[in-house]
């Protein structure tokens, strides 16, 4: 197994338009050829009966909340992190889970540590000299050490889980707790708060194995089901953006300055393909964010012209742009966007694409407004102290 490797040699052009796909003829009689026409019903060898159709999964949408005292001013005062709060997992705008914190706890308020997967409510928490993992609430392990996840990937009974320490480099891998490989110096590609990720983060299934990569100085490593190899074939290991498993195979997004440089790129798959996105250098002057079709397009689509996280998704792509003043702007699939709004947006898991729409979790600077979701055009308020952290869509099948 080797690497593939994607470079931009962005020469100018545009995408040609494809052809609609012919539409199927129309009409409720079944005709067989050859028979002069004549109908014939369905359930012949000719003409199979119809089967019925596969009933679709609806969307659910879920998020989770810190809810601190009312009075209790969260943004200014300086004993957050241990003032007793309420953390909240929400199903469709109703509390399905309310955990009260105490020091006990396996959670805490910061955001990044709440991972919304498969509809349950993942935490960690650093205690000291270790660091605990918990589900809903129930610690599930301790690992011995400070260290922050980047992977979580369930299977069944067994949690994957892949972590950084919080000083340093080096990450170390894992299922239940128990060490599965371990490396000093090695950096993995991806983390929790990535879209183009996933919920799982730097873990992912390739093939059926549990698998990432990781960067070790100037070597490119790819881990499937806890074995460790290095990614074969010629790329230039500091303009290697991104790093992903597909179909065994290493995929590699690499820059190249031909006029137009690519920073923080990241590769999306979709099921026609893959997809690279990030923000574009254009000498001095010019810099957007945009994402480009690997097999389609010969120059990016632009949405803004400013750096900001992409949301890739087939049907529209959508970026989101924070500042350090508080400030968030957001841009749709037509470059335009909603005005800048004072509110806060924690991380990028504060934002994601369902059916088309952006589903934005803020959270205003002033204190006396409640946090709310924005789909689309629809807002929906949370009448709480505090704020959303956490933002997921999930795919719900009907039962058989």
């Amino acid at each position: 197994m080797g690497n593939k490797t994607v470079l931009f040699l962005l020469l100018g052009g545009i995408l040609a338009a494809c052809s609609p796909l012919d539409e199927p003829p129309s009409g409720g009689e079944h005709r067989r050829p050859g028979n002069g026409g004549a109908p014939t019903a369905p359930g012949t060898p000719e003409y199979p009966a119809p089967t019925p159709p596969v009933p679709k999964p609806d969307t659910v949408l879920y998020c989770t909340a810190v809810r601190f005292p009312d009075g209790y001013d969260w943004q200014r005062d300086s004993a957050y992190g241990s003032v007793p709060f309420d953390l909240i997992l929400y199903r469709d705008g109703s509390p399905v889970l309310t955990l009260a914190w105490d020091e006990e706890a396996c959670f805490g308020p910061d955001p990044d540590r709440h991972h919304l997967l498969g509809g349950h409510l993942y935490t960690e928490c650093l205690s000291g000299a270790h660091t605990r993992v918990g589900r809903d609430g129930e610690e599930l392990f301790r690992i011995g050490g400070r260290e922050f996840l980047v992977g979580l990937l369930p299977d069944g009974a067994d949690l994957y889980t892949l972590s950084r320490k919080t000083s340093g480099t080096g990450f170390s891998y894992r299922r239940n707790g128990t060490l599965l490989l371990e490396s000093d110096n090695g950096i993995p590609f991806g983390d929790l708060s990535d879209p183009s990720y996933g919920p799982t983060g730097a873990l992912c299934r390739d093939g059926g194995a549990v698998a990432f990569c990781y960067r070790d100085g100037t070597q490119l490593c790819r881990v499937r089901d806890g074995a460790a190899a290095p990614l074969e074939g010629s790329y230039i290991p500091g303009n290697v953006l991104d790093c992903k498993l597909h179909d065994g195979d290493g995929l590699l997004l690499q820059s190249s300055d031909f006029g137009l440089l690519m920073h923080r790129g990241r590769l999306w798959f979709h099921p026609d393909g893959c997809v690279a996105a990030g923000f574009f250098l254009s000498g001095r002057t010019r810099s957007f964010s945009a994402w480009m079709d690997i097999d389609r397009d010969t120059f990016p689509r632009q949405l803004c012209r400013e750096e900001a996280t992409i949301y890739f998704s087939p049907e529209a792509t959508y970026a989101v742009a924070a500042d350090a003043a508080g400030k968030v702007r957001w841009y749709g699939p037509d470059g335009t966007g909603g005005e800048e709004l004072p509110v806060r947006f924690f991380s990028p898991k504060c934002a994601t694409v369902s059916g088309g729409r952006l589903v934005l979790a803020l959270t205003p600077l002033d204190a006396s407004q409640p946090p709310y979701l924005l789909r689309g055009t629809q807002q929906t308020e949370f009448n709480l102290n505090g704020y959303i952290s956490a933002v997921a869509v999930e795919l719900s099948y009907p039962a058989s």
